[in-house]
């Protein structure tokens, strides 16, 4: 823990807010008071009101809440089908090896945004929706990178040695292949998860999640036409997305660096 730095304590506050936002939340995210719409930021609203008369700490929080749920959720299920795919094609080689990678291949030449957005779009707004389609591009990179980490590990002289021992090539995968990649799996995932909170945010700007979760990129969006009027609705959420942003890219820096010593 010493070595994950400031920047990891605060990451772990960040989520314990978002774990927590119920109770940390001064007002009821949902509720609008009209009479307050654009209220400054003050005392009783440390981060003003947006066009709604809506509290934006209590929002963020929320938003906050939304977006470590999805960003966890996109990169356990991503990571774990990329894994699955990637080592089996790696391992067991061949025309598995060949169709996989096909596929691979194909969902790498287009943008992964672009594809997310197109899914999502088809599916309609919600959170769940916005969870299949980061997961339906997300897994790819996983499965090409354990395919790599798999096919140079597999020539191992200990690998080669269970083989010749008899020993079932899925128990050898699973019991001395993969276990050997869990380090830079995890470098790879701290990553992942940035990616999965940006790419969120981005659905949510363009209004494919659902208006009744609130959303750090929802709220960006809200802010875009009153922005002159109201700065601090986009100031607060977008200030929350960049933090969030750089703690883990900083985290899998630092656990990149402890995992190469």
């Amino acid at each position: 823990m010493k070595r994950m730095g400031a920047g990891m304590l605060l990451l772990l506050v960040l989520i314990g807010a978002g774990i927590f936002a119920p109770v940390l939340s001064p007002h009821n995210p949902y509720r609008q008071v009209l009479s307050l719409s654009f209220h400054e930021p003050s005392v009783s609203s440390p981060m003003g009101r947006d066009a709604l008369g809506r509290d934006i700490l209590s929002r963020v929080l929320y938003g906050i809440r939304t977006s470590m749920l999805i960003g966890f959720t996109v990169v356990i299920i991503s990571l774990a089908a990329g894994v699955m795919i990637g080592g089996t094609a790696g391992y067991i080689g061949g025309f598995t090896d060949t169709a996989f990678s096909r596929i691979i291949d194909i969902l790498m030449a287009f943008p992964g945004l672009l594809l997310s957005i197109g899914i999502a779009g088809i599916m309609g707004p919600s959170t769940l929706n916005i969870i299949i389609a980061l997961c339906a591009v997300g897994w790819v990179g996983y499965a090409r990178y354990t395919r790599a980490m798999v096919m140079s590990i597999k020539q191992r002289d200990y690998i080669l040695s269970a083989k010749a021992a008899g020993k079932n090539r899925f128990a050898i995968l699973f019991a001395d292949i993969l276990p050997n990649i869990v380090e830079p799996l995890i470098v790879e995932a701290s990553f992942g998860i940035g990616i999965a909170i940006v790419s969120e945010a981005s659905l949510a700007f363009l209004g494919l999640s659902s208006p009744s979760t609130p959303s750090l990129g929802r709220m960006l969006s809200e802010a875009i036409s009153v922005i002159n009027v109201s700065p601090w609705m986009a100031l607060f959420p977008g200030l929350t997305l960049t933090i969030i942003v750089l703690l883990f890219n900083d985290v899998g820096e630092r656990l990149r660096k402890i995992y190469e010593r």
